[in-house]
Parts: C-alpha cells; structure tokens; sequence
C-alpha cells in the first residue's frame, strides 16, 4: 500500500516546480537553499539552510490524488487525502523576539490544522537564525522553546501528545515552523536511553523542549515511524564533546535503540537528514556512514543545533517491513 515518502533530488531534477507541484501525490516540496521565506506559491517551502550533497529538493509524496493548495492565517497548507502540511514563515524582524514570534507562529498553524479538521500534528520542524546566541536562560533555543511551550499550553496540548520533532539553526534570516498532520492522533515515542525532552532539568532552560522522540502513525494501514531530530544526548548529558565520529556513532545508537524499543529494529530508514554544524564535516560524515545508511537516502544539511556541544543532528523516517 502506498505511504508518505520523502525522497531528495538535485536541482537538475527539479527544472519546474509548477509542473511538479501538479503531478498526484506530490505533497510539498521543500527548499535546502539560502531563503527562509513564503514559498513562491504554497507547497514550496524554503528553509534557509543549504544541501552539503547538492541534493536541494525534498519531495514529499502521499496518496494518488493532485492537491489542494491555499493560504490561510499567514499559512500555507497543502492537502491530499488524510495528511495535511502546513507551514508559516517569521519575517526576520520579528525573529528579534523568537519568543513571542513562536508563540504567535504556532497559533497560527494550530488554527490551520483545526479548522481544516486535521488537529494532530505528528511531525513539525522549527529553523531560526542564531539558534545559540545569547548566554543562559536569554539564548535563543531557549525562547523559542518557551514560545512554543506557551503556544502548546494555549491550544492544551499535554506532554504524552507532544508529536516528533526538530529544531535547527540557519545563518539567513527569518524563521519557518512547518509541519505535517492527520485526522488521528499518531502514537509517541520516548527512548529508554535519553530523558524525555520535556522533563530535562532546568538547567536546559525555564521551559523544557517539547517533544517526543518519534511519532508512529499508521497511514493507508502501514505504520511509519517519524524519528526526531538525534543527537549524542544519553540520559539529558551530551556526550563525546569535540569528537564528529564519536557523536555520529552514539546518534546512530540512539536511533537505533529507538527503533528496538518500538519494535520495528529492522524498518527501512528514508529521508534522513544529517545536520553538521561545520560544513568542513561533510566528507567525515559521509565516510563514516556511507557503510552505515543508505546513501541515497541520505542528505547532509550546513546548520547549527540545539546544544552549541553538538556537532551533528539526524532525523529519518522508518517505515517496516518495506
């Protein structure tokens, strides 16, 4: 039965994007570029951070029918069947206060995916700029964490329904939140190995992250496994700081156990995205998991992330029994 893929292409695959924008079963297409802005039409999402694989496309495909597209609350959305993504840019002068600018960005898609009659989110992801500037409790990771907090305490979104995650930095300006949601709720996942985001200690911040560390959700009868964005994090302690292999090889475990814990250990990993806070990485990173992962499954990302300690990030989506 088909499922919602996600799979990257060069940019000589992607020569007009209206026509493809129109092909059924084409959801959304994401942009690893320079802009973090509105699409130039909705189902176009730029997201500020290039491609170190010169693979700048994502297509995200579900179903068998053409879209529909809109635009409503600042969002665009685009829907086929039971998935609907949605996405919302912040103009970069209100990423001078990331807090209320994430709160006030959530709402928006929150009214979205309400009024649209798909209330669960089951997988978002957050890029903004200077994610570690500002030292303690003023660094940005940590508004925005309080921002989206206040946004999920708004709309009484409770812990155990906390959906899959990422949060990444660029080095462009403004922000975008976007993500993709159904008519049920998915199940989420916590790993055994690390601490549940949300009851990290305060030293993480007034506000812990909110989010789960995979969603499960069965789509057309086939469950898939959205993994969050992974870091070398065991219990809420980075490990190995200052050593590339070390980190990836302890991401790769996190992954890994999370996947056993759900009981899909032998699910075939798609879409996973490799975020390096270096781009002089690339070449270590792809040497080191090019045994590891499928490479053609496989695009590395130039952002910054959560813990100015990490050195890389990775997010995938396991679906079993392919």
């Amino acid at each position: 039965m088909p499922m919602l893929r996600q799979h990257y292409l060069p940019a000589s695959a992607v020569p007009d994007t209206n026509q493809l924008l129109t092909q059924p079963g084409v959801l959304a297409l994401v942009n690893f570029g320079d802009a973090c802005v509105p699409g130039a039409q909705p189902g176009i999402i730029p997201l500020g951070m290039p491609s170190l694989s010169d693979q700048p496309w994502e297509v995200i495909r579900y179903g068998d029918s053409v879209a529909q597209r809109g635009v409503d609350e600042h969002c665009h959305w685009s829907l086929i069947e039971d998935v609907l993504c949605v996405a919302t840019w912040i103009a970069p002068e209100d990423c001078s206060d990331i807090e209320a600018a994430t709160e006030v960005a959530y709402g928006r898609l929150f009214r979205v995916i309400q009024a649209k009659g798909f209330p669960y989110p089951f997988r978002i992801w957050n890029f903004m700029p200077d994610i570690n500037r500002g030292d303690g409790d003023r660094e940005e990771y940590k508004k925005f964490c309080v921002g989206r907090q206040r946004a999920f305490d708004d709309y009484h979104v409770a812990p155990q329904e906390y959906p899959a995650a990422s949060a990444l930095g660029h080095h462009t300006k403004g922000a975008v939140v976007y993500l993709l949601a159904g008519r049920n709720s998915g199940v989420h996942h916590e790993n055994p190995r690390q601490q549940p985001a949300y009851h990290y200690p305060r030293e993480y911040g007034p506000t812990s992250p909110s989010f789960a560390r995979a969603t499960s959700l069965a789509l057309r009868s086939r469950e898939q496994v959205f993994i969050s964005g992974t870091a070398s994090i065991i219990g809420h302690n980075t490990q190995a700081v200052g050593d590339l292999q070390q980190q990836l090889a302890i991401t790769l475990d996190n992954i890994q156990h999370l996947l056993r814990h759900v009981e899909h250990a032998d699910a075939e990993l798609s879409a996973i995205r490799v975020y390096l806070r270096h781009a002089q990485d690339v070449a270590a990173a792809q040497a080191f998991l090019g045994a590891r992962l499928p490479a053609d499954a496989v695009n590395f990302i130039h952002a910054d992330i959560c813990r100015s300690q990490l050195l890389v990030e990775i997010e995938a989506l396991a679906s079993p029994g392919v």
